[in-house]
């Protein structure tokens, strides 16, 4: 393929609810879309990206895909035909579902770059269908994190093609401006703010805030922690809020669209998710240059390198994630030294325009 902008890109992306990989899909996609290229943007018949994909004039197709969709071959021979009269040169799937329909469709059709983003360190099982996809169909595996490329050799080293596999970091703007004047809420005197920021999920582990937070009062500590995020878990988090009596300390504050607003709120950002590819909010965390606090768990040490660029607990020790939450409030040489160590890091690793020059690259090499 020549590295020419009228190549026709295909953003596949069919999950219905709104998270990291979606947001990925519809910048990349815009950003390509600005850069030239023809981009085309498939999703599900219902679902939020296709909604927003709409709204920001992108060339949006709407199908209706489930799980087995694959194993219907007049759905394979559709997007086959979509994707020759659309002319695509290159494919980025998403979802495993994705990759099992569009995947086969986009072989069968003679698309040349045939790439899988993979955004969860989640195994990959040792199937037949699992071996015929990422020897035989997919030219490119990409990831975000180290660690999700772990979890695919992981057992699989015998098979997994590991030389199409490559890491691109999910990244922010680090031309924009920051705006550090705007502040959602204003702190009292000797009062510790604490933020985290997430979909209220099993896996994002609000709860530990709540337990934080007991420790906190017990230790007679003048603090406030602002929860934002919605999820299915809003209800029952409010619940324990309510039963301990913290519901002058601890705030669920729903969706927050001013997100830089509340970065500058806080003195401290505490990241309770218990797995992640690559996650967004960290890195959007040490972009505004607030001091965090994650677990030492999944890929979060790639981004939070402990004593470097923020402080690392141990996975469910809500006592050390206390001290190491008063230890980065107190203690201003290391903040100082959190926050300008973060903000190299991402320039070095975490910058979106340098990113998306290695998928063009990707994308445009032979």
């Amino acid at each position: 393929m020549k590295d020419s902008p009228t190549k026709t890109i295909c953003f596949f992306n069919t999950n219905k609810a709104w998270g990291g990989g979606e947001k990925w899909h519809l910048t990349t996609c815009k950003e390509f879309q600005r850069l030239g290229f023809n981009t085309v943007l498939v999703t599900n018949e219902v679902s939020e990206i296709a909604k927003k994909g709409i709204q920001e004039g992108l060339n949006v197709y709407r199908f209706r895909v489930g799980n087995l969709s694959f194993l219907n071959p007049i759905k394979i021979l559709i997007f086959s035909l979509f994707f020759k009269m659309k002319k695509v040169d290159a494919v980025i799937l998403n979802l495993p579902s994705d990759l099992k329909v569009a995947g086969l469709a986009a072989k069968l059709s003679g698309v040349k770059k045939i790439i899988y983003r993979r955004g969860m360190p989640h195994p990959l099982k040792n199937t037949f269908l699992n071996r015929l996809l990422f020897s035989q169909v997919l030219t490119h595996v990409v990831v975000n994190s180290e660690e999700i490329g772990r979890s695919l050799k992981n057992g699989n080293a015998s098979w997994f093609p590991k030389e199409k596999m490559i890491l691109i970091y999910n990244g922010v703007d680090t031309n924009i401006s920051i705006d550090h004047s705007r502040k959602l809420i204003q702190k009292e005197d000797d009062e510790i703010i604490i933020g985290n920021a997430g979909r209220l999920t099993e896996q994002k582990g609000q709860k530990y805030l709540i337990e934080l937070s007991k420790l906190l009062k017990k230790n007679g500590v003048k603090f406030k922690i602002l929860i934002a995020g919605e999820g299915e878990l809003r209800e029952g988090l409010q619940k324990m809020i309510l039963e301990t009596g913290l519901e002058d300390s601890v705030k669920l504050l729903g969706h927050v669209s001013d997100m830089t607003g509340f970065f500058n709120s806080l003195d401290v950002f505490v990241f309770t998710s218990l797995y992640e590819g690559s996650a967004n909010t960290l890195i959007e965390t040490l972009q505004h240059g607030v001091p965090s606090v994650a677990w030492d768990v999944s890929s979060n040490p790639e981004i939070i390198k402990d004593h470097v660029t923020g402080l690392l607990a141990k996975v469910g020790d809500v006592e050390e994630l206390k001290n190491k939450v008063l230890l980065l409030n107190q203690d201003k040489e290391l903040r100082a030294l959190v926050v300008s160590n973060g903000l190299k890091l991402i320039e070095e690793a975490f910058n979106s325009k340098k990113n998306l020059e290695k998928l063009k690259s990707l994308i445009a090499s032979n």
